[in-house]
């Protein structure tokens, strides 16, 4: 199975003589104050907006919301029951600006998206920044070795929807840039496959030959796809154009086995995990020319990275005895300036928000949202299960 396989090429072995990983103890981020007293709401759904609203405002870590009419951000306006709707109509003003928003929603799940919809709307026009309510979540529920689905939820883990319903093993989705495919390890042809499965719509195998098919990545431009195969006897990394179905090779690691690979901002780089010192390291190939160099040298185990829009590197780092998250600038050659974004615990999966700033994980079993500024981390799942593998949507 592909776990148990790339399970065995991890031995670890600490790299002797390394600089450490710098642990970054951080004050929260300064927020502005938010107050919603003017906001007025008749009926449950419109108190559903406003809770949502508060909910991803106190999650974007740039505001807070205040008590009583105070706060340098005023949201005023009225929110209408409507059918099984809301008609809002709403006033943002903060220091010498405003903007107006007037939407009309029919559902719930409307309701919620109009809601994450303003939010992200308010970060963007006061903060500068990508807000995040808008965007997905997606994971696997493992329910045994050989049993798991793909579940989503959206970014405040509310909404949940199962997206197969296959009872065999299932690792490693990935969001396509469009935000409406996802790509993942299925066994459900009964050996390791990729798929890709539309949100809402139907399936299709990508990547079935002989031997391991995993890992896949789309780079950031829709055009390829970075895989793992095996089908020459040694797991490498290769891209495939979607368009023309070409492959090409981009590792030869005869003692070496690549996982996990992900593509830079750019689409110029891929960074990978793979095993050839007998410990599985972070590396970065340049696509253009294969030429491949170590990133990571401390922590007997380098797993799972993942590249931000900002051009950081989320990682786990195995250490103690234990998996931390760990955030390291490639530009900066290897992880000397690596900052620890966690205690020592088991902390893995780690994916990136759009917004560079937030992080989803997997711990014991549930999805945390880190924030690499100092907030608090934030339990995204309260459902019991096992859920592991989140990989967060870039819209």
């Amino acid at each position: 199975m592909i776990v148990a396989c790339l399970a065995a090429s991890v031995a670890s072995a600490q790299s002797a003589g390394a600089p450490p990983v710098i642990q970054i103890v951080k004050d929260a981020a300064a927020k502005d104050a938010v107050s919603l007293a003017g906001l007025q709401a008749s009926g449950p759904n419109g108190q559903l907006f406003i809770q949502t609203l508060r909910r991803d405002l106190e999650r974007s870590g740039w505001f807070k919301i205040a008590a009583g009419g105070g706060g340098s951000v005023t949201v005023s306006g009225a929110l209408g029951e409507l059918g099984s709707g809301v008609q809002s109509r709403c006033r943002v003003a903060w220091p010498g600006k405003a903007f107006e928003w007037a939407r009309v929603s029919s559902g719930q799940a409307e309701v919620r998206r109009q809601a994450h919809q303003l939010a992200d709307e308010m970060v963007r026009l006061i903060k500068n920044e990508r807000g995040i309510a808008s965007t997905r979540i997606v994971f696997v529920n493992r329910r045994g070795r050989d049993n798991a689905d793909l579940y989503m939820c959206d970014a405040d883990g509310q909404g949940m929807v199962r997206l197969t319903d296959d009872n065999v093993a299932a690792v490693g989705p990935r969001w396509a840039p469009n935000g409406r495919d996802i790509y993942y390890t299925s066994f459900v042809q009964g050996y390791p496959t990729v798929v890709r499965v539309e949100v809402g719509g139907g399936r299709s195998t990508l990547a079935s030959f002989k031997g391991l098919n995993t890992g896949a990545a789309v780079s950031p431009d829709g055009a390829r796809v970075a895989l793992i195969l095996s089908y020459h006897g040694n797991p490498e990394l290769y891209t495939l154009e979607l368009a023309s179905g070409r492959l090409r090779r981009l590792t030869e690691t005869a003692r070496g086995v690549e996982a996990s690979p992900c593509w830079s901002p750019d689409g110029r780089s891929i960074v990978y995990v793979s095993d050839l010192t007998k410990t599985p390291q972070l590396y970065v190939v340049d696509v253009a020319s294969r030429q491949s160099r170590r990133l990571t040298y401390r922590g007997s185990e380098n797993v799972n990275p993942d590249w931000s829009a900002k051009g950081k590197i989320v990682y786990a780092t195995k250490r103690g005895g234990g998996y931390q998250i760990a955030v390291v600038d490639p530009r900066a050659g290897d992880d000397r300036s690596a900052e620890l974004v966690t205690p020592s615990g088991d902390y893995e999966h780690p994916s990136w928000a759009p917004d560079s700033r937030h992080i989803v994980c997997s711990s014991r079993s549930t999805l945390y949202i880190l924030d690499t500024l100092g907030d608090p981390a934030v339990r995204l799942i309260n459902l019991a299960g096992n859920w592991i593998s989140p990989d967060w949507s870039d819209r």
